[in-house]
Parts: C-alpha cells; sequence; structure tokens
C-alpha cells in the first residue's frame, strides 16, 4: 500500500469522524463568525465548523505526507496534486529583473503553494520566505527544511531585528518575497484598514516593502481542491497610483490587499486558518458604514484608549474628522488593478 493511499484513507477517516460533530466548541465558533457572517443559519454554522476543521487537519496531513517524500516523490507530488491558476503572471516574472512580493494569508495548504512556486520560478528568482522564527512562532518549526528540499531557490527570512534591511536587500536584487500579513499579533507600524466591515489594525510592512522595493506585489491562494489536490490561485498585479505621500500610498496598498483576502475569505471561509477567532478580531471594532455619523463619531470618541495607544496624535485627528463632511468616499480612485 502506497503513502498517498493511506493519506487519502485517513483523511476519510477524519472526515467520518467528524460528521456529526456538536457541542460548546460548535456553539462558539458559530458565535465568532456570525460576527463576519451575520446572516449565517445555526445549520450552515454547523456545516461550516465541520468543513474548517476538516481542512485543518486535512492541511496537518497533507503537510505530514509531504515531509516525508524523498525529492523524487515530492516532485512528483507537486507536478500531479498542484496545478496553478494564472501562470501567466509567473511567466511574465520569471525573466524580469524586477521584485516581486507574493502574499497570501494562512489559508489552505500554503506549503504546498510555496513549493509548487519554488519549483517554476526558483531556477529563475529566489524566493524569500519571511515569517517568525520558530524560537518566536512554534507554529513555523519545520518550515525552513521542508522549503528547502527542492535543492534550490528558497531562502528563509526570519522576522528579527535585522529583517527590514534584508528584506529591502533581496528586493533590491530583484528576488521574490512571500509574505502573510494576516497575522494580527500587531507589532511596529500598524495602521487601521476595512476587513469584514470593520477597522481593523493590520501591519503595514508588506506594503512598506514593496513601494520602498519598487516590487510587483500579487496576492495568491492554495486552494484545497478534491482530495489531495489544490490549486494556486495567482492574481493579477495590484498597482497603486502613488500620490507623493509614502504613509498614504502605504495604507491603499495594505488596505487593497486586505481587499484581496476578505473576497477570498468570503468565498470559502473553511479554509482560513483564523476563521475561528474573527469574532475576536472584530469585536468593538468601528464599522466602516454605520447607521448614521453621529454614532460613528461616538464609537471613535469610545474607542479613543485604544487608537491613542499606537497614534498619539489621536485626540488631534479626532477634532479634525469632526470638522470634515462624512458623505462622499476619499483616496479610493488612487487604486486601481492592473
Amino acid at each position: 500500500m502506497n503513502s498517498e493511499f493511506k493519506l487519502r484513507l485517513r483523511i476519510a477517516a477524519e472526515r467520518l469522524r467528524l460528521v456529526g460533530m456538536r457541542g460548546a466548541a460548535l456553539q462558539r465558533f458559530a458565535e465568532s463568525v456570525r460576527t463576519a457572517f451575520p446572516t449565517m443559519s445555526d445549520e450552515e454554522a454547523a456545516a461550516l465548523y465541520v468543513r474548517h476543521r476538516m481542512s485543518m487537519r486535512k492541511f496537518a496531513l497533507i503537510r505530514q505526507h509531504l515531509e516525508t517524500l524523498p525529492l523524487s516523490g515530492l516532485n512528483a507530488f507537486l507536478d500531479r496534486q498542484v496545478r496553478i491558476e494564472g501562470e501567466e503572471h509567473l511567466d511574465a516574472l520569471k525573466h524580469s529583473d524586477a521584485p516581486v512580493i507574493f502574499v497570501t494569508p494562512h489559508y489552505g495548504n500554503f506549503p504546498a503553494g510555496c513549493l509548487k512556486l519554488i519549483k517554476e520560478i526558483g531556477h529563475f528568482k529566489t524566493v524569500n520566505a519571511f515569517y517568525n522564527p520558530p524560537v518566536k512562532n512554534r507554529t513555523s518549526e519545520g518550515f525552513e527544511a521542508l522549503f528547502q528540499r527542492l535543492g534550490y531557490g528558497f531562502h528563509a527570512l526570519f522576522n528579527d531585528e535585522t529583517a527590514v534591511l534584508k528584506a529591502l536587500r533581496v528586493l533590491k536584487r530583484g528576488e521574490a518575497l512571500t509574505m502573510m500579513p494576516d497575522v494580527f499579533d500587531i507589532s511596529g507600524h500598524v495602521l487601521y484598514v476595512p476587513f469584514f466591515g470593520r477597522l481593523v489594525p493590520a501591519m503595514a510592512g508588506t506594503a512598506m516593502f514593496a513601494l520602498k522595493g519598487r516590487a510587483t506585489v500579487i496576492v495568491g491562494y492554495n486552494c484545497p481542491g478534491e482530495g489531495l489536490s489544490s490549486t494556486l490561485k495567482l492574481g493579477r498585479p495590484l498597482q497603486v497610483e502613488r500620490t507623493g505621500d509614502l504613509e498614504s500610498d502605504i495604507a491603499l496598498l495594505t488596505g487593497a490587499i486586505f481587499r484581496e483576502l476578505e473576497a477570498q475569505i468570503c468565498a470559502a471561509p473553511e479554509h482560513w486558518i483564523y476563521l475561528p477567532g474573527i469574532g475576536e478580531l472584530l469585536a468593538d471594532r468601528l464599522a466602516v458604514l454605520p447607521a448614521a455619523p453621529d454614532s460613528w463619531i461616538a464609537r471613535l470618541e469610545a474607542a479613543m484608549p485604544q487608537f491613542e495607544a499606537v497614534v498619539p496624535e489621536w485626540p488631534a485627528i479626532l477634532d479634525e474628522i469632526k470638522a470634515m463632511p462624512l458623505t462622499g468616499s476619499a483616496g479610493a480612485a488612487h487604486y486601481r488593478e492592473a
């Protein structure tokens, strides 16, 4: 019995075990996801709970499988089980001297997607994966060894005190950088962007690297399919028409990235690792489109300590907001999809 057949059997057994699961965990999950999907019924929440649990278990089993494969088996798995949608975007970048940043959330089987990316462009551009080292985040343990299995085109770029300089250097060399901005353990430079109808804090590093390094930004997802298959979906490059103000451009590009992430999560939320915690993420956040301007201002005032902790100038900014007309939308015209 080959290892792939055994893996399929294990996945099938997990699916049978999860069907019909109920209890307190499901109730907590339903309450959380309704923050983002308020019209979701009890039946829909229960079905999503099972699909999410199954996707996470499948992710773990496939990752374990990839770590045990010899090089020939790993190449065969990637050829057979991971296809690419939007391959024309990779073809345009392979022979270009321009740097590129691949952005993805913690979604689907992202290790298989990263391996497929390395296999496709690693002989042309080194793929630098930017993430916290295992000493900071134990869940990243083993990724470096896995991504180096192909023997070419990969470099781990750990997030430490030298990370910014290292990232800008690889972009200057015209290499590729992968980043996962859906981490809400906020540190460093943050701003607030719309996400599921609320203003949530987001780290600005991805947009800053793209703008400073003049890099092409491509948002992608490795979306699970039937069995062991998945599809690495790569969107068209994002572009920001620069305003001449770096802070404004960072905010515009970060907002554009999170719009892309939200669209994919809405389409198939079960594959997003952080789905169970979305209620906590959105709790008490300001609504992007409040019922009335007065209620929006009231919530801004209530959130004063939260904003002021990261933006000391917030009281003066709030005074300016109060003096502004709260109709229309500014800044959206500066962003467009290439």
